[in-house]
């Protein structure tokens, strides 16, 4: 079995290293691609948003959790299923029309990602492992000309609630026993599944107060976290962005706001800051037997994340005003220069162990299950 003290392969060589360094350069460049000559700029920023920066922090993710999983490291080079991943977006943003150069080199990613937990006979993971595939299907969709634009979003946040969920569960109850503490009792996650599937598939008054409810849960459940460490702090900060994006739901079926609010909401503060709090872990401080601790920047980029939604959000109430579109966009920018500036720095140094979690004392894991 892997321990901490035994000799690690640089940062890049990891699936998390690369995949999630990606995945934070195309969220820096993201906000811009409106000022670049594309034939269709709105196609070309959903495919690389959500299917870029979403895709592969999600691939980063399940393929870390992978050794946990299945014993064994990924089977693939990072760096040369980084490069096929690289060439996916690159080619979307050439040609965002055209889907069968991504389709040739997104597959083979999604496939590397699934077969390996098949193989090891893991169907309660297989759901999560399909989920790469399931992008590819549904940017497959999306260029033929499937109206599945504004269902994306809510898919991803959907993800978020039951992994992240899980993530919270799971570092939370490790936190506790580093401190001899009983973990108070929370909802559990089926009751928020079903809080948010009657929230999402009823559009009356049944389905606004369920999706409120859904919100509360969501704070409920992100709030022991908050005094259980800087790291756990930061985690539950980033789940509790979801409880916007269930408010801007809700206000965009009465008519209150407008339909952007509510993209913006899932993807700027449900995603972003999800992602953020989960990349950077990698890259917090490190002692032995002790809490991960954020960096200055993990938290400045957190707080810019937050910044950029609220304005962009604010941006769409007052008529897309230039001057606030800006300020979204340089906040949404900068945050993830902040954290490329310390994971890039990190990519050339050997990986830490585990990679998502601190050593724990007893039993040293790697990343915990979803």
């Amino acid at each position: 079995m892997e321990h901490a003290g035994a000799s690690r392969s640089m940062l890049m060589f990891h699936p998390a290293g690369i995949f999630f360094a990606l995945a934070a350069t195309i969220a820096v460049v993201l906000p811009w691609l409106w000022l670049l000559p594309l034939a269709d700029p709105r196609l070309a920023h959903i495919r690389l948003g959500l299917f870029g920066f979403g895709g592969m922090a999600i691939c980063g993710y399940v393929m870390t959790a992978q050794k946990a999983w299945t014993g064994h490291a990924f089977p693939v080079p990072a760096l040369f299923s980084g490069a096929l991943a690289l060439g996916a977006r690159l080619a979307s943003l050439g040609s965002p029309m055209a889907f069968w150069p991504v389709f040739l080199l997104s597959l083979p990613v999604a496939s590397m990602i699934l077969w390996p937990v098949l193989r090891a006979r893991r169907w309660d993971k297989i759901p999560l492992a399909m989920v790469p595939l399931l992008l590819v299907v549904a940017e497959a969709m999306l260029v033929d000309g499937w109206d599945i634009a504004g269902l994306l979003p809510i898919a991803l946040a959907i993800l978020i609630f039951i992994v992240g969920g899980r993530l919270v569960s799971s570092f939370a109850a490790e936190a506790h026993r580093r401190r001899d503490l009983s973990a108070p009792r929370r909802p559990p996650l089926w009751l928020g599944c079903i809080l948010l599937g009657a929230g999402l598939l009823h559009q009356e008054d049944m389905g606004m107060l369920a999706l409120l409810a859904t919100a509360l849960w969501i704070i409920a459940r992100s709030v022991d976290c908050l005094r259980l460490g800087q790291a756990n702090r930061m985690l539950g900060l980033g789940y509790a962005g979801l409880a916007p994006g269930m408010i801007a739901i809700a206000a965009v079926r009465f008519g209150l706001v407008p339909q952007l609010v509510q993209v913006h909401a899932l993807t700027m503060a449900t995603i972003g800051p999800m992602i953020l709090a989960v990349a950077a872990r990698i890259t917090m401080r490190r002692s032995a037997g002790a809490e991960l601790l954020p960096r200055r920047r993990h938290w400045a980029a957190l707080m810019l994340i937050f910044f950029a939604a609220l304005t962009r959000g604010l941006a769409e109430l007052s008529g897309q005003a230039p001057i606030l579109l800006a300020a979204a966009g340089f906040g949404w920018s900068t945050a993830w220069v902040l954290f490329l500036s310390v994971h890039m720095q990190a990519l050339m140094q050997p990986a830490p162990f585990p990679l998502l979690s601190a050593e724990r004392a007893a039993r040293p894991v790697d990343v915990p299950g979803p």
